[in-house]
């Protein structure tokens, strides 16, 4: 490769700027920009000139002093880029403008070319090859993200930007996005209400007579209680609920249970997360309570959705014939594996399989109206009602089968998560 001929050839059909001419030799060097290897380039160029003729046009000689020759150039724009590296300021000031009342930390500036510039970059790679090249695409997001990160002080991440600000030169506009804001933190719930927000399904969140036109088969559910304000502190416009794991509406959940609410489109992220978690147990203090709130990821929503810890369940049952104390130590039995086909209440929405899994620990007591009281150390995913009543004969062993009676849950409480 002949860098002096294909510099050459790029300057052939037109005037190529600085840093077009320099990003064709992108992968030779380092500690330097494409405009500084382009400004290198075509000054050896005009040098090259004084000595011999080249076909070269003369507008990619504008400022520069010959001696030994008359070489007459007229100021025009770029013909790869348009003159976009000569407005990169402007341009960068039009970004900041975007974002100037939003609250961040990080940021990333994304491209989107139009089919013009695609086609302008690729016919100078006809013409030069491809051979040292950098694309276009990726030298307008450095160096603007550079003049961004001067200007603003904050620092640009690829991976996991608090704001994305794109160029989109196909629509010759400037479209910003706010990425989440993930909290972390767990929760205990005293009253029977759903963890997540439950559409009608009817309406499906639209409204409608069955649903009183809420959209929603509950009044509230933790997520909403915690949502309110957690929007209000940071001005977002939703949020997202991930949990680990999750009781059912009717199940109280006495032990901490672990959640990351995600907020869509925050204005603001600096906020102060114990005032928060303050304000949530006293606006809701007889129906949940939070603690350990503090800031996480997109990664950390999938680890806790990915965890299974086991549980402890404390389970009040009524049985339809009375339970001696000296039956209670029948229930012994259930430590060890227990079978279960997928419950008949959710197979419509999950695999009809037959899963295994363990109970670990059995304590019973019989209380003074007669109910039998029962705490269970189980594996992750063991489905505690079925447990319970048999559920058809789709669990076994069962407490139920194992008393030789119907038994119906009166109330069934997470006392422990992990």
């Amino acid at each position: 490769m002949d860098i002096i001929d294909s510099a050459s050839e790029i300057l052939k059909k037109g005037y190529v700027c600085d840093n077009c001419l320099g990003r064709q030799f992108a992968q030779l060097l380092t500690g330097c920009t494409n405009k500084e290897r382009g400004k290198a380039l075509r000054l050896t160029l005009a040098m090259q000139i004084e000595l011999e003729d080249r076909d070269i046009d003369t507008s990619n000689f504008i400022g520069i002093g010959f001696r030994n020759k008359v070489v007459r150039a007229k100021k025009t724009t770029c013909c790869v880029c348009d003159g976009i590296f000569d407005n990169l300021l402007k341009i960068s000031g039009k970004m900041l403008k975007e974002v100037e009342e939003l609250e961040y930390d990080t940021f990333h500036v994304g491209v989107r070319l139009s089919e013009k510039l695609l086609k302008n970059e690729e016919d100078l790679w006809e013409s030069a090859g491809i051979e040292c090249t950098e694309s276009i695409k990726k030298e307008l997001s450095r160096e603007t993200g550079k003049i961004l990160q001067k200007k603003t002080k904050k620092e640009v991440d690829l991976d996991n930007p608090d704001v994305v600000i794109l160029l989109n030169l196909d629509k010759n506009a400037i479209e910003v996005t706010i990425n989440a804001l993930y909290i972390y933190g767990k929760y205990k719930k005293y009253v029977k209400i759903p963890q997540t927000k439950h559409y009608c399904p009817d309406c499906h969140g639209s409204g409608c007579d069955k649903c009183n036109w809420r959209g929603l088969s509950y009044p509230t559910s933790v997520q909403q209680l915690i949502a309110e304000p957690v929007l209000e502190a940071t001005g977002g416009v939703d949020t997202k609920f991930h949990g680990q794991g999750r009781e059912d509406v009717d199940v109280l959940c006495l032990g901490w249970r672990v959640f990351v609410i995600e907020v869509i489109e925050p204005g603001k992220r600096d906020i102060d997360l114990v005032k928060l978690k303050a304000k949530i147990n006293k606006l809701y203090a007889k129906k949940i309570e939070v603690d350990d709130l503090r800031f996480a990821d997109k990664k950390e929503v999938q680890e806790i959705k990915s965890a299974n810890p086991d549980k402890t369940y404390l389970l009040t049952l009524k049985a339809d014939k009375v339970v001696m104390k000296k039956d209670l130590n029948k229930l012994d039995a259930l430590v060890g594996v227990i079978r279960q086909r997928t419950p008949d209440r959710v197979k419509h929405r999950r695999a009809d399989i037959e899963r295994k899994r363990k109970v670990y620990s059995v304590k019973y007591s019989l209380s003074k109206e007669g109910l039998l009281k029962i705490e269970l150390k189980t594996q992750a995913g063991l489905y505690i009602k079925e447990l319970a009543t048999g559920d058809g004969g789709r669990t076994k062993p069962s407490i139920a089968d194992i008393l030789g009676a119907h038994v119906d849950v009166v109330e069934l409480t997470v006392l422990e998560v992990g």
